[in-house]
């Protein structure tokens, strides 16, 4: 006779599958240490490609060469002007003075093309240190405010910085500071530059609409593109060198073509509706 088996418990429902997802066992870590938590792949996306490439070399080369080659052709000028003088070659040391000249012109030019320059950097600066505000102290937000006055070119007796300082008060933080300096100071600055905008925009649009020719349209939006740059800088405190001008100069050739393509358009499309007009009549 068999021994008696002990009682089994079987279960109706299937038991449930393994997940396919493996739980991450925790981690520890040191209090004294900082940890940034990883960006998500919309912030990756986020990212621009071009800002990982690599730095832009600064062109020493070329401008040593541009130095040494004013130099050396300002010695070979000036050192040729005795013997010109000598010998009564008074065209000669006349041309050399020229080329002396030019070349002195070109130099002060070059200077006050790096000083502008160099004040864009401090305002692209000024720019960055006011975006950062609200974490800095009340008497940075102040120094800054005041280094913001004089960029644009504010007195002390402006009505614009006069309501600011009366509205400024010592317990202020560095992001009520911003929010104040946004509406006393930059907010009816960029009032007025859209109030330009719009006028000058207006203005044109009537200058190419009355124009016949296409290139005087052209000429006109780039002229008029170039002045509208000029009052704008002007009016947040900029100056523009040669070299910002040519960067803003490409932009406005998009302007040119653009409004020498619709002009061209315009004027095809009258041309083939007068056509038309003229085949049904006849």
């Amino acid at each position: 006779m068999s021994n008696p088996q002990p009682r089994r418990d079987f279960q109706t429902e299937a038991p449930p599958e393994p997940t396919q997802e493996t739980l991450r066992q925790h981690e520890r870590f040191a209090a004294t240490e900082s940890h940034q938590p990883l960006a998500t792949q919309a912030e990756l996306k986020a990212l621009p490609e071009e800002t990982l490439g690599a730095p832009r070399k600064r062109r020493w080369g070329l401008m040593f060469a541009l130095a040494g080659g004013a130099t050396l052709g300002t010695v070979e000028l000036a050192t040729g002007i005795p013997d010109a003088l000598s010998q009564s070659q008074w065209m000669a040391m006349a041309w050399q003075l020229f080329g002396i000249s030019l070349i002195g012109l070109g130099g002060v030019s070059l200077l006050k093309e790096l000083g502008r320059l160099r004040r864009l950097k401090r305002h692209d600066q000024l720019r960055a240190n006011l975006a950062e505000l609200p974490q800095r102290s009340s008497q940075q937000a102040q120094a800054m405010a005041v280094q913001l006055k004089q960029q644009l070119a504010l007195s002390n007796d402006d009505p614009h910085w006069l309501a600011f300082q009366r509205a400024c008060q010592p317990h202020h933080s560095g992001e009520e500071i911003q929010t104040l300096l946004r509406y006393h100071l930059l907010a009816p600055r960029d009032r007025e530059a859209q109030r330009l905008i719009t006028r000058m925009s207006g203005e044109t649009a009537i200058m190419v609409a009355v124009s016949p020719l296409t290139l005087v349209d052209m000429a006109l939006v780039a002229w008029r593109s170039l002045a509208m740059v000029d009052r704008l800088s002007r009016l947040y405190g900029l100056e523009l060198g040669y070299a910002s001008r040519l960067r803003l100069f490409r932009h406005v050739l998009h302007n040119m073509a653009f409004a020498g393509a619709s002009e061209l358009a315009t004027d095809a499309s009258m041309d083939m509706l007068s056509l038309d007009l003229a085949g049904r009549l006849s």
